[in-house]
């Protein structure tokens, strides 16, 4: 596992370990906050950089733009990675489903997560669970669709699995809308009964490969089954 690697589960130990999240779960809905939002830079409302991590430092701060006629967010990366996300309590055994919206536009040449070394995406769709688990959503450069890894934790505490939602340029710069049980997959993953979802969070990462990437991201929510 790369250093970024290393880093990256020790940011998502802090988020499960120290962010404060609501005290009730929440009802099925939707936790994007992008339609209204002024366009522009993106540092403000209940999405925030991840704990440890700023976007002061990046040559492209995720923004709010206009895309098919409406606000969405952009993330953007040349040679570095960005991460994002919001503190929610959500239970998934009451809304099983994740639905989201994403349009890739430009993925991090030789991005791979089969090898540690390359293992960048131009977007990661995180949920972070009770009982130190995670499952990451992907889209992949050059891994199948379809294809599901358990991500080496060297001892730490958070564990997680990825799974490859689309691959390569099939449907780059279109916008898809992906559905998933989330329960379902979690059970398949961790062989055991999911806890509470206490954080969503959005990603793109282009360092181990030295290139860039550009995702949008619209309409996030938990629906019931």
């Amino acid at each position: 596992m790369t250093r970024r690697g290393i880093q990256c589960l020790k940011i998502l130990a802090v988020v499960a370990l120290m962010i404060p999240i609501p005290a009730c779960a929440q009802p099925a809905g939707r936790l994007d906050t992008w339609a209204s939002m002024p366009e522009g830079l993106f540092l403000s409302g209940e999405w925030q950089p991840y704990p440890g991590s700023s976007t002061r430092a990046l040559k492209f701060p995720p923004a709010i733009v206009i895309d098919s006629g409406r606000r969405v967010l952009q993330i953007k990366t040349e040679n570095e990675s960005v991460k994002i996300g919001r503190a929610v309590r959500i239970d998934v055994a009451q809304a099983p489903r994740l639905v989201w919206e994403w349009k890739a536009v430009t993925l991090p040449q030789g991005g791979d997560v089969r090898h540690p070394q390359r293992n960048d995406q131009v977007a990661r769709v995180v949920l972070l669970f009770e009982g130190l688990k995670a499952i990451l959503y992907l889209w992949d450069t050059t891994a199948p669709a379809g294809l599901e890894v358990r991500a080496e934790t060297l001892g730490e505490p958070v564990d997680r699995a990825l799974i490859v939602i689309r691959s390569g340029t099939v449907g780059l710069g279109q916008w898809h809308r992906e559905v998933r049980d989330v329960a379902k997959d979690y059970t398949r993953l961790f062989g055991e009964t999911p806890g509470t979802v206490k954080w969503v969070g959005l990603e793109s990462h282009s360092d181990d490969v030295h290139s860039q990437g550009k995702v949008l991201f619209g309409l996030i929510q938990f629906d019931p089954r």
